[in-house]
């Protein structure tokens, strides 16, 4: 049997592994900058690389490296010394931002121009030059992740020496955290952050349990300031320190608080505060000279689209989003886990935050008196037990800089929670061990590593796959041979939705064969038209949903593009809707747009069926109701008579509506003859227990003598002109019509 100490380093050293395997994976299935701002932060490296400076927002600022220009340079510095051996000189050129990406930026419901980036063979293994970079910065980020668990490892230790389960429990949740793997497999400033943050926490740990030195202030005040070299949330970092530094110092004794401050006071500024000036200083005093604003904060507002003015209600109101984000949002936030991957979470956290409640209430020992007359013993022995407190403080601390970020533009990101994940893991860890169910420490982290392999294999790596090239079109596939431009073929179309409702998906695949591979990407234009052709769905990006473009198709084979269109929330139905595809080829549209399918369209509930029946026609049929005729009319008026139909059976043909205006066995003196909704709905795709309304109009035309005339309606087959019966409380009607009633023709 091992003994507990080797066991629990073996323990360490699989988690550590696990997370070392899995971000990697994540860094190769991702694509490269596919991730919140990557190609921003890879480019900010390169510049710095290949210029030797660092960059500045101008008032035309640098697309290629947006606010990234404006953030603290440390992480950039390291990276374009990572890189600096590679040849980056033709980055921006091997790099094909999708020109319709932003549509998909923030949309998970987007089912078209997720991906931010089209990504050629050139990102294929073996990597060089500019894909080698990225993938070495992603590395970087990986490795960076790993001295973040170490440090809440060390952590842990420090404040549970006897414990081996807690400090494995906490690095396992976090080493199994989709977001943290995912964040730590992209090109971002925020994996360092991340780590200082955790090592200024491990620093400051170290200090409350310990005697204060110069030589440990010192090293904090290097850490602190590095972290403000890195992102602007080091100056939080520094607030926080000096705050806890105070803290610790009346840990000492509150009999001799003044000489304990003064001692803080002058230790701070000397071993804390000179160091960060000295390391983050000049950045601060740049920053004021080039933008006004010593944090730069103006130009990531200004890039963002000016301050969005919002209340604190309104931040509050995007808190499902950035809880989400902390757990699992992928690509440009367009990706989400499954829904379990949230609950699960949701339960850790809530089973947690239970355990720690029931933990200070089992183990508390202060008895509180008059709060405004707290003897300085019971002082004191709090004071000795606020580190909690303190690392707690630290969460909130980080919030609320982040809730006034987002009071001024749009930033709910839980990833920008990251820096405050030493006490969040130490403390939910803490509350799932307090509940002391062995299972539990061993279900926790096996749930956790689930989420995120779903995560990865799930979520992420189907979202990027592009469409597959068969050698023959699939037997479901309807054949089409329609010349489309631009060297392309449609040869199929396989309908997967047959009917849907309004805010739908409605599914397919169009097949496509390439006679020519074309020098420009053809863009890829879908529409569905409803009544009237009016337009209720629309997808416009390159092939394969934006992720393959036909100038990257293969010469031979057929290419299986399934794509989705996404219906509006407001469609008349019912409708037989066309499905109509086109290309635009090098800025100019194909002469028209060609049809290729149909699609019912639905409402999402039909009107409850009816008893009272006016006529039964063929069989299938029901006249429930109809409007009444103007008992008078003129030549040349149109009169309008609504009718609603309930189907029993399907017609299963296309049938015409009769509308006659005369005697039931003569020729009719007007007709308003019409396949039922205009020829928008065919009888050939109604189904039972369908309930809806149709208009139908006639115009009495010229000449028709004064006189009373019956309206008749009916219905017959549309290929054969054959009437079809029609019965009256089950009595066949005569010529197989139905009376709506008599009109009285007046010349004006």
């Amino acid at each position: 049997m091992l003994h507990p100490i080797r066991a629990h380093r073996q323990g360490l050293l699989l988690i550590l592994t696990c997370y070392l395997l899995i971000t990697v994976a994540y860094g190769v299935i991702n694509p490269l900058f596919e991730a919140p701002d990557e190609h921003w932060h890879f480019f900010t490296a390169v510049y710095i690389a290949e210029n030797k400076r660092l960059p500045v927002v101008e008032a035309e600022y640098d697309p290629w490296l947006s606010q990234e220009a404006a953030q603290p340079p440390l992480y950039y510095l390291l990276s374009a010394a990572l890189i600096a051996p590679l040849d980056t000189s033709r980055a921006r050129e091997a790099v094909w931002l999708n020109p319709f990406g932003t549509q998909g930026i923030g949309n998970a419901a987007a089912l078209v121009n997720r991906n931010q980036v089209i990504h050629t063979t050139a990102e294929a293994w073996p990597w060089r030059g500019t894909f080698l970079a990225a993938h070495l910065l992603r590395l970087f980020a990986t490795l960076l992740g790993l001295g973040t668990l170490l440090g809440i490892y060390h952590s842990a230790r420090l404040l549970w020496p006897q414990r081996f389960d807690i400090p494995l429990l906490a690095t396992a949740l976090v080493a199994f955290l989709p977001q943290f793997n995912f964040q730590h497999a992209a090109v971002s400033n925020d994996p360092l952050i991340i780590f200082l943050s955790t090592a200024a926490l491990w620093q400051l740990i170290w200090l409350w349990q310990r005697p204060v030195t110069a030589r440990r202030l010192l090293l904090l005040g290097i850490t602190i300031g590095l972290a403000a070299l890195s992102k602007n949330a080091g100056v939080l970092l520094l607030l926080f320190a000096a705050g806890f530094l105070a803290v610790r110092r009346l840990k000492d004794g509150l009999n001799n608080w003044p000489k304990q401050l003064a001692t803080w006071g002058w230790q701070t500024a000397v071993y804390l505060l000179l160091p960060v000036l000295l390391l983050a200083g000049w950045l601060w005093w740049r920053n004021w000279q080039l933008y006004g604003d010593w944090t730069a904060t103006n130009q990531f507002i200004r890039l963002a689209g000016g301050d969005r003015g919002y209340t604190l209600l309104q931040v509050l109101a995007e808190s499902g989003g950035l809880w989400r984000s902390l757990v699992a949002v992928f690509g440009w936030f367009n990706l989400l886990a499954p829904a379990w991957v949230y609950w699960l979470w949701n339960g850790l956290a809530v089973v947690g935050l239970v355990g720690i409640v029931r933990s200070v209430i089992r183990d508390s020992r202060l008895e509180m008196e008059d709060s405004f007359r707290v003897p300085i013993s019971n002082l004191q022995s709090l004071i000795s037990h606020s580190l909690p407190l303190l690392l707690l403080g630290w969460v909130l601390a980080v919030y609320a800089g982040l809730v006034l970020f987002m009071l001024r533009t749009p930033a709910a990101q839980g990833r920008l929670l990251f820096p405050a994940i030493l006490p969040l893991a130490l403390g939910l860890a803490y509350g799932l061990a307090s509940w002391r169910w062995r299972p539990l420490l061993g279900l926790a982290p096996a749930l956790a590593l689930l989420t995120t392999l779903v995560s990865l294999w799930g979520v992420i790596g189907p979202a990027y796959q592009l469409p597959p090239t068969l050698a023959h079109l699939p037997e479901d596939a309807v054949p089409l041979d329609l010349e489309m431009g631009a060297g392309l073929r449609l040869v199929g179309v396989a309908m997967e939705t047959e009917t849907a409702v309004p805010d739908n998906t409605v599914w397919f695949t169009l097949y496509w064969q390439a006679e020519s591979i074309p020098q420009v990407p053809p863009e890829l234009v879908v529409n569905i038209l409803g009544r009237s052709l009016t337009l209720v769905g629309s997808s416009h990006s390159f092939h394969g949903r934006g992720l393959y473009p036909a100038t990257q198709w293969p010469t031979d084979g057929i290419v299986a593009d399934r794509m989705g269109v996404r219906l509006d929330k407001t469609i008349e139905t019912p409708v037989l809707a066309q499905l109509f595809v086109r290309l635009v080829a090098d800025g100019a549209l194909d002469p028209e747009s060609v049809p290729v399918s149909q699609v019912k369209i639905v409402p999402a509930a039909w009107p409850e069926p009816t008893n009272t029946v006016l006529a039964e026609i063929g069989g299938a049929v029901q006249v429930t109701a109809v409007s009444n005729p103007p008992p008078q009319a003129s030549p040349g008026d149109t009169i309008t008579i609504d009718v609603t139909w309930q189907v029993i059976a399907p017609p299963q043909a296309d049938w015409t509506t009769l509308l006659h205006l005369g005697e039931a066995n003569q020729p009719p003196l007007a007709t308003g003859d019409s396949p039922p909704l205009a020829g928008d709905y065919p009888t050939r795709v109604w189904a039972a227990g369908e309930v809806f309304t149709d208009q139908y109009t006639l115009t009495i035309p010229a000449g028709v003598a004064d006189g009373r005339y019956s309206l008749w309606l009916g219905m017959y087959r549309s290929d054969t002109i054959e009437r079809l019966p029609l019965t009256v409380d089950g009595e066949p009607q005569p010529n197989s019509v139905y009376q709506l009633g008599t009109i009285e023709i007046i010349a004006p």
